[in-house]
């Protein structure tokens, strides 16, 4: 785990940058032994207490090995000076990508203050609200990097466009986004499982904010409706479990079991109790069936990842 404190102040444009964060963005609201964001409270469904932090990092070793060691897929090349990281979480991707280009200055926006104090000097965290109108100036950054806002945004035709506006001539928008469902090419995963009746209702719960999770698998579509060049889109699979014989997939099935001890809880359970009316102990019910079955090795299931990139045309 990365080491937490008070944030770096930054002078650069934003809704709030850190140098003005008042206590009570602080002040962060707990439930049901959880902990959540406290800026814009309820935007986005997910905690940000110690032990999503500990999974948001393992998740980060995850797409790592999905991508073979690289940070992201845009063929940005070596000349890339300014780079944006939105939704950043932990930081954990700004930072190894400020180490990976040392004369970037790379900057990363969240709703919480999370992010370590010990960072490398050409790194910056603000606390901002994606979807709110950007402050950034025009034709300002080379790259930048989106991974699993989902479930979170409900504008993101606005996100992407602004994406577009904020990227210099021939930059790179490069996303990570995944489906919020369990899939089985040889029909083990059963039907009336806990595991599918949590993610339906996960979806559920999704759309009735008007943040769903399906969208993950068309904003290809977005992307060139804001007018990017050079649209890649690729549809990989993450393994939930250690049932795969081949050994990439296995491993990165064995980090999801590690993360999906807390990782049920964490995305399903605000959803199921505040936007579904679930009591909470049937809420854990549900978490704690869904938690048991993603261990059998009978059931072959993994969630289909979805990974973008694509480039503001040079004219």
């Amino acid at each position: 785990m990365s080491q937490r404190g008070s944030l770096r102040s930054t002078p650069l444009g934003s809704e709030y940058s850190t140098a003005s964060l008042s206590e009570s963005i602080r002040e962060y609201r707990y439930e049901n032994g959880r902990r959540y964001h406290a800026f814009k409270d309820g935007k986005y469904p997910l905690p940000n207490d110690e032990a999503e932090q500990e999974r948001l990092e393992i998740l980060h070793h995850i797409y790592s090995l999905l991508l073979d060691g690289k940070l992201f897929r845009a063929p940005v090349g070596d000349k890339i000076h300014r780079i944006l990281d939105i939704g950043t979480g932990t930081g954990i991707w700004a930072i190894d990508t400020a180490e990976a280009y040392p004369s970037a200055e790379v900057i990363g926006t969240d709703l919480s203050p999370i992010q370590p104090s010990w960072v490398p000097p050409n790194v910056s965290f603000q606390i901002d609200d994606a979807e709110s109108d950007w402050t950034f100036a025009r034709d300002s950054f080379d790259l930048i990097h989106i991974r699993h806002l989902n479930g979170g945004i409900k504008d993101w035709e606005k996100l992407i466009k602004q994406s577009f506006v904020a990227l210099k001539p021939g930059g790179w928008l490069d996303v990570a986004e995944y489906e919020m469902r369990l899939k089985s090419d040889d029909g083990s995963l059963p039907v009336g499982s806990n595991l599918l009746r949590y993610y339906d209702l996960v979806n559920e719960a999704a759309d009735k904010l008007g943040q769903e999770f399906k969208i993950a698998a068309s904003l290809d579509k977005v992307i060139l409706g804001a007018g990017f060049d050079k649209v890649t889109h690729e549809e990989m699979k993450i393994s939930l479990g250690t049932w795969p014989t081949d050994k990439k997939q296995k491993d990165i099935g064995a980090y999801m079991l590690l993360i999906a001890e807390s990782g049920f809880e964490a995305i399903g359970l605000a959803l199921l109790t505040r936007t579904l009316g679930m009591k909470v102990s049937e809420a854990e019910e549900l978490i704690a069936g869904a938690k048991k079955e993603s261990h059998s090795k009978k059931i072959h299931s993994y969630n289909p990842q979805h990974l973008y990139y694509a480039q503001k045309p040079l004219k």
